[in-house]
């Protein structure tokens, strides 16, 4: 008996007459015990990050899914699951006794109506040219709002010293005016004027009159001015300037909405607190045009004082600081025949500056006798912006004369009469409703494409009629502008006398879109639009993003912040309604139930229901998110040949309904299947160390067969080792399921305990009896000779076939889970869908995401390495052998790089096969992605393996 035969001999003595029990088997058989921690570290881990990550995806989607409102109601169903933005769109539906049915439920906190009212066509002020001609201190000028210091006036002593841009001697100068607006895409001259004349620096003459003389400022002698054609005026000295009248500029169409100034400031919050003046409006039988007119027009003949003009006049309890405008455009009005005795007037809070690109330009040319340009003077410019006030005029549209200084506010404030008030607008319900739209393809994501309908081509760019003094207009100096409507009108009902203006206050667009927030903005109204973004021309080719301008006449897409908001009397006195006409167009509620967007979610669909029971339709936007859609734009110009062409494809950001449980169900499914994938490395460790174990009990198996034991007794024993692992699995899931509370977990925890239990069947039944055969070849022809390391390296893994084989099984299982691994983190984004909720849901999960894949790329690494140590004593003892006779370490070492790269090779197709399989099941839009990282899998899987198993 050989001396190993003798020792394994005693051992099985040992084990037949003190045996030790199965635990301390289980800990003397290192693989079981290692495989046992390997799986209870991984189980730990993946459902530890998995619910963490969960958490994170919970908490991110419950924070951003509950906005101003949880459900909007309209007379008409939304179409699709992308909602437009612009809800003020005028077809109205909802009458004044639904809403206060609406208000009346008891889950109902604030119910905010909301309608578009009307377009409103006004001629900006008339424009002028300030060249400084400062005249210096004059008593008889300056009056005595000089000696008011309350007014802010300078003292007379201060004053400085007169200055002037123009000459003595007039000279001729030539001024070119124009205008120019575009749409972000291309630029537009809207019209284009000349006028000649010489101008001057004026001076003082004094005149005898009766009882003493008076001062008056004269122009130079020879001065002929300068008159730009009808409706503009002519050019005058002042004490401070001389002011030249240019020609009109274009008409500007606002939009104005109608809300509740109550609700509405309960739905915004302070964001909202611009409104509190609207509530204070006179109730609609106290709001006739004439008697308010009349009443302002009064407080002149009753005198005002300087502190009533600076913040305008106490009218029912709100300081109108716009009541010159309103004064001015009354009689304005009164003079046109406009006003009858049945005109109202109308409420407005107006927005603070706009969007609308126009630039108004002067070009200042000097000339000669001859006409010929003899200095270029320079170019005066004036943009519309933040100063710019529908309906009032805060500020004239001046622009300065190259080189001027204002020294006007040396007589201190003069309140809000300035030079070039509007005119009256014009009221009208003309292509005022919103843009109609068809739907387009869905991209891989979810995104939806639209096309918007082109309507009719609309003329704009017209001067009126007539001037303000009455003389005819020469239309000549305009080239009238087509632009294509996307709009449609509104119905009105009865024809009422012209409305007029009341200012009360001012808004700010941006505030109202910040409250909102940016990832679940539902739709206001019409003063907070969405912007579109042009990002491909009409031949499909990306451009570089540009942000689209509204255009003159505010029938195109891309539409500004309203013009103005009213109430809902003004809406009456405007579109010609009474009584409870249904001219809402949506209505924004809020729920009472608090809490997150989850939390309160069965509140919400209960009173949802409710609503829909009165016959209206209510869509449930808590949940919802803003998703750019993809507008494809047809019709959109034309040539002087009448050609027509497209803009091309802009973006602009709707509202995907049921945003949060798409987003939430997309990520915890993926959530779900990354820790699948990372335990699924843990379950074929677990196969491979069963492997390992069987080759190492199957000599002590054949040892106590010979000793007399059953075969049922030889696999008892094996089962007791393996139930001792068993237990120790159990208790660990059932710890993590009391910890986490999770079906997941559960789910998990039993899963790994089931793979266990059968790899534990599975040695049982391979250590049963068997006849074995041994297959090392003695004398076999195709013996492969030894002439190198590949050659060597070849015989090896042919003669250990079912080593070989488990090995490359094992790696290319590693190449196709880190490939489908890969696939599911790339296709996170895809999964979480197009919405802005989606990008923030990912961000969330994106780490630990990370983490799990990770995970499971250690695991699988560990399994190929476990499987690949099968052999290790058998390598050392050939190596050994290989040394001795006379191998080099060069050689030696690449023996083991070869027989690892002929193991990659067979493991090659099947995990980039796998990969690719995986990947088209759960994630076909990354399924190349998972090929690829199949394929890197494998062959890093190489040197990390000869470096290591060494």
């Amino acid at each position: 008996m050989s001396a190993a035969r003798g020792l394994r001999c005693a051992h099985a003595i040992q084990l037949s007459g003190s045996p030790m029990n199965a635990v301390q088997r289980f800990i003397r058989s290192k693989v079981l015990l290692l495989t046992a921690a390997i799986l209870i570290a991984a189980m730990c881990l993946s459902v530890l990050v998995q619910g963490q990550s969960q958490a994170a995806l919970n908490r991110t989607v419950d924070e951003n899914s509950r906005g101003l409102y949880d459900v909007l109601v309209q007379a008409k169903a939304g179409s699709g699951a992308l909602m437009q933005p612009e809800i003020a769109n005028g077809s109205g539906g909802v009458s004044f006794d639904q809403l206060e049915a609406i208000r009346g439920l008891s889950e109902t906190s604030v119910a905010a109506p909301i309608s578009l009212v009307s377009r409103v066509t006004q001629n900006l002020e008339a424009p002028r040219l300030d060249a400084m001609d400062y005249l210096g201190y004059n008593s008889g000028l300056a009056g005595t709002a000089t000696t008011d210091q309350a007014a802010g006036a300078t003292d007379p002593s201060k004053w400085p010293a007169a200055e002037s841009v123009l000459s003595d001697s007039p000279k001729t100068y030539r001024l070119t005016a124009s205008a120019v607006s575009s749409d972000g895409v291309s630029e537009q001259t809207l019209f284009k004027s000349t006028a000649e004349g010489s101008l001057g620096k004026a001076k003082l003459v004094e005149e005898k009159a009766a009882g003493g003389s008076s001062i008056r400022i004269a122009p130079p002698a020879g001065e002929t001015g300068i008159k730009f054609p009808a409706p503009a005026g002519g050019s005058e000295h002042n004490l401070f300037n001389l002011s030249v009248s240019l020609p009109l500029s274009p008409e500007v169409t606002e939009s104005v909405v109608a809300v509740d100034p109550v609700s509405e400031r309960a739905l915004l919050g302070s964001a909202g607190d611009f409104l509190a003046p609207l509530e204070k409006a006179p109730p609609a039988d106290a709001r006739n045009a004439g008697a308010i007119g009349r009443h302002f027009e009064s407080l002149f003949t009753n005198g005002i004082s300087m502190e009533e003009l600076n913040q305008g006049p106490d009218f029912l309890g709100v300081k109108l600081k716009y009541w010159a405008p309103l004064m001015t455009q009354y009689q304005q009005a009164k003079r046109d025949g406009q006003l009858t005795a049945d005109s109202q007037a109308i409420p407005l809070i107006v927005r603070s500056g706009t969007s609308l690109d126009l630039k108004y330009n002067v070009k200042i040319e000097e000339i000669d006798a001859a006409g010929k340009v003899v200095k270029e003077v320079g170019t005066a410019s004036r943009s519309l912006g933040k100063d710019y006030l529908p309906f009032v005029s805060k500020d004239p549209f001046a622009l300065s004369w190259p080189g001027s200084t204002d020294h006007s506010d040396l007589l201190g404030s003069a309140g809000n009469f300035n030079q070039g008030l509007y005119t009256p607008a014009t009221w009208s319900t003309d292509f005022a409703a919103a843009p109609k739209y068809t739907d387009g393809s869905t991209a891989g994501n979810g995104a939806v494409e639209k096309n918007a309908v082109p309507g009719d081509w609309v003329t704009v760019n017209r001067l009126p009629e007539k001037a303000a003094n009455g003389a005819p207009v020469d239309q000549t100096q305009r080239e009238p502008v087509d632009e294509r409507s996307y709009r449609e009108d509104l119905a009105t009902g009865e024809k009422l006398a012209a409305p007029l203006a009341m200012v009360y206050g001012t808004f700010d667009p941006n505030a109202v879109e910040q409250a909102a927030g940016d990832v679940n903005r539902l739709p206001l109204g019409g003063y907070d639009p969405t912007p579109l973004t042009l990002t491909k021309d009409g031949d499909g080719k990306a451009v570089t993003a540009t942000e689209l301008k509204p255009s003159l006449s505010a029938t195109g897409l891309a539409s500004q912040s309203a013009g103005a908001i009213t109430d809902f009397y003004g809406l009456a006195a405007a579109r010609g309604y009474k009584d409870n006409a249904s001219v809402i167009d949506a209505v924004r509620v809020r729920a009472k139930a608090p809490g997150s967007w989850k939390q309160a979610q069965p509140e919400v669909e209960k009173l949802a229901a409710e609503i829909r029971d009165m016959g209206l339709e209510a869509t449930v936007v808590a949940g919802s998110a803003r998703e750019d859609a993809n507008i494809f734009v047809p019709g959109y110009s034309k040539d002087d040949a009448g050609k027509e062409s497209a803009l091309g494809t802009v973006q602009q950001s709707w509202v995907r309904q049921n945003a949060a449980d798409a987003v939430s169900g997309s990520l915890t499914g993926t959530n779900i299947t990354l820790l699948f994938l990372t335990l699924c490395g843990a379950a074929l460790l677990t196969g491979a160390s069963t492997v390992s174990y069987i080759r190492k009990r199957k000599r002590e198996a054949g040892t106590l067969r010979a000793m007399g034991w059953t075969q049922r007794r030889v696999r008892s024993w094996v089962l007791e080792e393996f139930a001792v692992g068993a237990a120790l699995l159990a208790v660990a899931g059932t710890v993590l399921s009391l910890l986490s509370w999770s079906l997941t977990t559960v789910i998990v925890s039993v899963s790994v305990l089931v793979l266990y239990a059968a790899a534990a069947f599975f040695a049982a039944q391979q250590l049963r009896h068997r006849d074995e055969v041994d297959q090392e070849p003695q004398h076999d022809e195709r013996l492969i000779p030894v002439d190198s390391p590949l050659t060597f390296a070849n015989r090896q893994l042919s003669t250990n076939k079912f080593n070989t084989l488990s090995l490359a099984v094992a790696v290319g299982v590693f190449g196709a889970a880190v490939g489908g691994l890969i696939a599911l983190l790339i296709d996170i984004p895809r999964a979480a869908g197009a919405s802005a909720l989606s990008g923030l849901a990912a961000a969330s999960v994106a780490l630990p995401s990370i983490v799990l894949a990770l995970s499971g790329v250690i695991v699988g690494l560990v399994l190929t390495l476990v499987t690949g140590r099968f052999e290790l004593n058998a390598k050392r003892e050939y190596l050994g052998i290989l040394e001795a006779m006379g191998w080099n370490p060069d050689m030696l070492r690449q023996v083991r790089i070869f027989e690892n790269a002929l193991v990659g090779t067979v493991a090659l197709p099947l995990g980039v096969l796998g990969a690719l399989g995986i990947g088209l099941l759960l994630a076909p839009y990354a399924a190349l992605w998972a090929g690829v990282a199949g394929l890197v899998a494998v062959l890093c899987w190489i040197p990390i393996a000869t470096k290591v198993v060494q």
